[in-house]
């Protein structure tokens, strides 16, 4: 019987080079094609060549922005303006930056006569997260003003560094060719598309909550009520080992069941799959008590969007003094449970004279006020007050003035200035002319907080602590800046990035034990605060609406064994 020869020279070994040949040329094209046209391959240059076919670029960062405060030691004699590009700047030496920071004014900004102080709206002049300087960091005037202090009474914030190739190519691959009007995506793309924004949040009516927990013997109630407003009914999936061959989906009603509405409760059904003890992932569709929807009473059309910028600017509003008063009534707008005040001890009183501001969310507001030739006190004429209900950080916020009875007479004229935060403002207007019929858009003011965790560090010896310490702030800086709307601040990731940094043999939160009076995380609500609204001694989440900032670290050195 015949043999096929393969042999050099041959018809047949013609036949399969002519054939081997092609194959190879055409599965060179599909890996050069292949290549071409996948983003995971390019980086730096090619990647931002290769989006920008499509019409995307890399976010260049942000510049860090905030308010300075110029104190006279003696009230001015006549108006003296602080010029637009007026330039403040640094305390040398400051932790974390290795240079001098330059902060210039926004907008040219009047010092009247008579008064004592005024508050500059500033922008830093180099991007990037190290413009985040903490409270009473920029210290210095280019231009002195007489005999004048300068300082930032809060810290400087939403400076970001350029996008990495990383987030660039997620971005990409998340909208890439899809149609995202009217959806989160859609609200997120708009709003970064201010330069001062750069962490988005959007809620509708239903939000997926995810979490684990351990299979209880019959009941358990799910510790969710810090963000859960309303339950969706027939929305819950439970289920183990996800992805994996063994996973397992069990049934809403035979194996458990999620109780609906307020402060959900997890039944483990006894004659079902689930054992005692398993660890489960749970997820279930709710309505987050920052939502302005209310699904029991049919309100479900409202779109909530949060964002991290500022765009502080300085105003003049004058107005009179009114005979309104706060209310104890819980049904009144002005109940004085609606409002906190900010910056002073206490809680509103009911039946003081209250004075809505017409420029919302408040930035910096003035430690005086000048009524004719009097001056009245922050603290013991008059309050601050913020709105806290579900309008809070939007341009509807009922922010005001609280004044004591001893502050000025009703009726007696008055002009203020201060500085607002000029973002949901704007980003209203754009959402206004992009909205989708029928539904209810605002935008808010992120509910900011403010870290200052404690640690315990074991330094090596052959480093200075001062320039690890340096490293220290910059490092968790850019940390705390990359955590998204509602993060879980976990002490093993905080001590991991310390861990990380030259220097540091050995690093812990600092325990109640180590130190009864510093330890923890301690939160503070307002970066000039002296006292936290609350103190973590083991991991905790912010709420869905709430962005952190890094205040600054207070460390205990410890002696290595």
């Amino acid at each position: 019987m015949p043999t096929l020869s393969c042999a050099i020279g041959t018809p047949e070994r013609k036949i399969i080079d002519a054939c081997a040949e092609q194959i190879a040329a055409a599965s060179i094209d599909t890996y050069l094609m292949g290549s071409l046209l996948d983003v995971d391959t390019k980086a730096g240059m090619e990647l931002e060549q290769f989006v920008g076919i499509f019409g995307y670029g890399r976010l260049q960062g942000t510049y860090a922005q905030g308010t300075v405060r110029v104190t006279l030691t003696v009230a001015s004699t006549q108006d003296y303006t602080i010029q637009q590009g007026t330039t403040f700047y640094t305390t040398a030496g400051l932790a974390g930056a290795a240079v001098q920071l330059y902060y210039a004014a926004n907008q040219s900004v009047v010092l009247p006569a008579g008064d004592y102080s005024v508050d500059v709206p500033v922008t830093c002049t180099t991007v990037g997260v190290s413009g985040n300087v903490p409270p009473g960091a920029v210290t210095n005037l280019s231009s002195a003003i007489g005999s004048s202090a300068v300082t930032n009474l809060q810290a400087m914030t939403d400076g970001t560094d350029p996008e990495t190739d990383d987030a660039l190519r997620q971005r990409f691959k998340d909208t890439f060719l899809r149609n995202v009007a009217g959806t989160a995506d859609f609200y997120i793309a708009l709003c970064q598309q201010n330069t001062s924004v750069t962490r988005v949040i959007v809620f509708g009516p239903t939000v997926l909550y995810t979490t684990q927990i351990a299979a209880p013997s019959t009941t358990v109630a799910l510790p969710v009520d810090q963000d859960v407003k309303y339950v969706w009914e027939g929305m819950t999936s439970c289920f183990i080992n996800l992805g994996q061959d063994d996973e397992t989906f069990y049934t809403d009603g035979d194996d458990y069941m999620l109780s609906t509405g307020v402060s959900p409760v997890f039944t483990r059904v006894d004659s079902g799959q689930i054992n005692q003890g398993d660890i489960v992932d749970l997820e279930f569709q709710y309505t987050p008590v920052c939502s302005r929807n209310d699904p029991a009473n049919g309100k479900t059309n409202a779109v909530d969007i949060f964002v991290d910028g500022i765009a502080p600017y300085n105003v003049t509003e004058q107005t009179v003094i009114s005979g309104v008063t706060l209310s104890s009534l819980v049904d009144d707008p002005l109940y004085t449970g609606n409002f906190i005040r900010v910056g002073t001890p206490g809680v509103p009183t009911a039946t003081n004279r209250y004075t809505r501001l017409g420029n919302v969310p408040l930035v910096t507001f003035p430690p005086t006020l000048t009524v004719g030739a009097e001056i009245f006190t922050l603290g013991t004429h008059y309050y601050v007050l913020a709105d806290v209900t579900e309008l809070q950080g939007s341009r509807l916020e009922a922010s005001g003035i609280e004044w004591d009875p001893t502050g000025p007479a009703t009726g007696a004229e008055l002009t203020l200035e201060y500085v607002y935060n000029q973002v949901p403002e704007v980003l209203d207007a754009v959402m206004t002319t992009s909205k989708q019929l029928c539904t209810d858009v605002l935008v808010h003011q992120a509910n900011y907080v403010y870290l200052q965790p404690c640690f315990s560090i074991e330094y090596n010896r052959s480093y200075s602590p001062a320039v690890t310490n340096a490293a220290l702030a910059t490092r968790l800086q850019s940390f705390v800046a990359a955590c998204p709307f509602g993060s879980q601040i976990k002490f093993t990731m905080l001590c991991t990035v310390v861990t990380q940094i030259l220097g540091v043999d050995d690093v812990k939160i600092t325990t109640v034990a180590d130190n009864p009076d510093v330890h923890g995380v301690q939160v503070f609500a307002n970066s000039e605060d002296t006292d936290p609204i609350a103190v973590y001694d083991d991991d905790f989440k912010l709420d869905d609406n709430q962005v952190a900032y890094y205040l600054g670290a207070i460390i205990t050195r410890v002696a290595s064994p």
